[in-house]
């Protein structure tokens, strides 16, 4: 059996009517539409050779056992911004599936390693205000103390909303068992910038990655009257600030 494309094509479009309205996908993290799209996606495992479980952070696990321990990981994630799009972090994940078909097909349920996919809990953060969620767990950065007490606009605690799924925020370090064996992790992505587009290609790899700083910068200005006062004579907050955005 070969890759299916329009099997994976067609599963995207039943999980979008499943978990979308009229504004885009609405799967964000903790929450019952989201835990529908697990179980949809649960549904779709029925006729492989997998075993699945659930890690100490949410970080939901497809495991393809192989000849050796040593595992391939297939990320991706089901959850979405609100009003999100109906290939962000589900393709990535329904591709992996199907990656999955394809390899327990062709070495009749043993490949030479394991091939493991994982769906990330929460990489979007779209409630909480903190992406990278499960898998900063599974990674060890994950700092239970900055973020038991985060809370959604509606007032209620990320800690609560995790234990409404099942995850106790306490033991996310835990996640980290998960790291055993591991020797690659792949991720497919839609680009999510032009330069594919502009270059005609249609596929990418990453070699890699930018690192992000924030800063917090106050500028301090001197009032002046606007008519009497030419501008090589103000000290203007404001322009500064613009000269540092250029």
């Amino acid at each position: 059996m070969g890759l299916n494309p329009k099997r994976t094509v067609a599963e995207l479009k039943e999980l979008r009517a499943l978990t979308s309205d009229e504004n885009g996908a609405q799967r964000v993290a903790w929450t019952d539409t989201w835990l529908r799209a697990r179980e949809w996606f649960t549904s779709k495992l029925n006729d492989l050779p997998v075993e699945r479980n659930v890690d100490a952070a949410g970080n939901s696990w497809v495991t393809l056992q192989g000849a050796s321990e040593k595992s391939m990981l297939i990320g991706g994630h089901l959850d979405s911004v609100p009003n999100g799009g109906w290939l962000d972090g589900s393709l990535n994940e329904l591709a992996g599936l199907e990656v999955l078909r394809r390899i327990a097909s062709e070495f009749q349920g043993c490949p030479p390693i394991t091939v493991r996919l994982v769906d990330w809990a929460d990489e979007e953060g779209a409630r909480f205000g903190r992406s990278l969620l499960g898998s900063s767990a599974f990674a060890g950065t994950h700092s239970i103390a900055a973020d038991r007490s985060r809370t959604d606009r509606d007032g209620v605690k990320l800690e609560d909303a995790l234990r409404r799924c099942g995850v106790e925020i306490e033991r996310f370090p835990e996640a980290q068992n998960e790291q055993r064996n591991s020797g690659a992790y792949l991720e497919l992505h839609i680009e999510q910038g032009p330069v594919l587009e502009r270059l005609g290609l249609p596929l990418g790899v990453v070699l890699g990655t930018k690192g992000v700083e924030r800063h917090t910068i106050t500028f301090l200005g001197q009032e002046a009257h606007s008519g009497s006062t030419p501008m090589n004579a103000r000290r203007d907050a404001l322009a500064a600030a613009a000269k540092l955005a250029l």
